[in-house]
């Protein structure tokens, strides 16, 4: 499928409004009363405790935050086909902050970006006439694909979450289209301060093809119009293929091939290309993973991903979480071995410019996470990045639990 005549045919804000407008055709009549509504709704908590430390080879002081996250979540039953959500979030300091969260001013310890504080996660109406299709009003969680576009940044205490509208339709058995238009994004950085919140219009779309179970492909157009970061003004379009063979299952991988050029108020003209290439095999339980990542840069500026879950990405460290001007090329090595309730898992990463020849560092990462009972979680990480020609020399660990009830 030829992805820029897939996109450049139709406004997504145009097919929202269509197919928002088909998804609120009369539906069959409900009989359930607000009242039951209200009973059948569902009260979910979740409490997360982090101890991050990071060391940095510079004048910054060591790091440590430990921090709290408290969740709660609540979701009515169906009244006319339409679903209420609201989630709230706090975040609390255990025993004091030293560490820079970004908002409050403690700049001489190295960054841990968890502020304290209350939020509204999500408050959101869903609604949804038939069985495959799902409009969704209000402040929400979008994670799409592998997130490395647009994601939720889950690994944080405070998430990133996006107000707006978004339609995801099931078009028969193999097509699925997810439509999005949004005018804010709730960052990681709390409710306080400059970089509390992004505004703009963001129009995001994909489409989704399945011919078969073992092979999906997605077509992708993410159309990112800020107020006041005209610098990330951008046009993102590309294809994923994921896929396996029958025969062979435990052979899997991921294609994605992206383009990135400037966009509305955007000060520079650029042209970026993106690829992935995720070849993976598990062979008795143990996975290993080789990833090439390719983010292209000409010295000027380079491909950006503002919206992604960058943790994931690049290494733990997060030492690329804006990417470097002559971009960047990351070949990576990933080993996991489940046990049981445990599993292991470590990594190898060696970073590259896209343009010219340097080196710009290496790192290793590796984690253990615990199923000690069904609703608690323990995690331990461990991260070291060694730098070459980019950044400074990093070591970062994390102590964490997750008990959901």
């Amino acid at each position: 499928m030829n992805t820029t005549s897939f996109v450049s045919s139709v406004k997504i804000k145009t097919i929202v409004c269509a197919l928002s407008g088909l998804a609120l055709m009369p539906a069959q009549a409900t009989t359930t009363t607000l009242a039951d509504a209200l009973k059948e709704g569902s009260i979910n908590a979740q409490f997360r405790y982090r101890l991050e430390n990071v060391d940095q080879d510079n004048a910054l002081k060591t790091a440590t935050a430990s921090t709290l996250r408290s969740r709660l979540t609540l979701q009515s039953g169906s009244w006319f086909h339409t679903k209420a959500l609201i989630e709230l979030d706090n975040v609390s300091s255990i025993g004091g902050e030293r560490y820079n969260s970004g908002v409050n001013a403690n700049n001489y310890y190295s960054a841990i970006t968890d502020p304290t504080g209350t939020d509204i996660n999500q408050a959101a109406l869903l609604f949804t006439p038939y069985k495959n299709s799902q409009f969704t009003l209000g402040r929400q969680r979008i994670n799409l694909q592998n997130q490395r576009f647009i994601g939720s940044v889950g690994w944080r205490q405070n998430e990133q979450t996006f107000d707006g509208v978004r339609l995801t339709q099931q078009l028969g058995n193999q097509w699925q289209i997810d439509l999005s238009s949004l005018h804010n994004t709730n960052r990681i950085f709390g409710t306080k301060g400059a970089d509390a919140d992004l505004h703009g219009r963001f129009s995001l779309g994909q489409l989704k093809w399945q011919p078969m179970p073992q092979h999906t492909f997605t077509a992708f157009h993410y159309d990112l119009d800020f107020d006041i970061l005209n610098s990330s003004d951008s046009l993102t379009q590309g294809l994923d293929y994921a896929g396996y063979l029958a025969a062979l299952p435990d052979f899997k991988w991921l294609f994605v091939f992206a383009e990135q050029e400037d966009k509305h108020q955007a000060p520079l003209q650029f042209q970026h290309h993106y690829h992935r290439v995720d070849l993976s095999y598990t062979f008795k339980g143990i996975t290993v993973k080789l990833v090439q990542e390719r983010l292209g840069g000409d010295g000027q500026t380079a491909f950006q991903t503002p919206f992604a879950t960058l943790h994931a990405f690049q290494g733990f460290t997060d030492v690329f979480l804006v990417t470097p001007t002559v971009g960047i090329r990351d070949h990576y090595l990933e080993i996991s071995l489940p046990l049981s309730s445990v599993n292991l898992s470590a990594s190898w990463h060696s970073y590259h410019s896209d343009a010219g020849s340097s080196k710009l560092g290496t790192e290793i990462n590796s984690s253990v996470t615990y199923d000690l009972l069904k609703q608690l979680n323990l995690m331990f990480k461990l991260s070291h990045y060694q730098a070459d020609s980019y950044g400074v020399d990093t070591n970062k660990l994390w102590l964490m639990a997750t008990y959901s009830i």
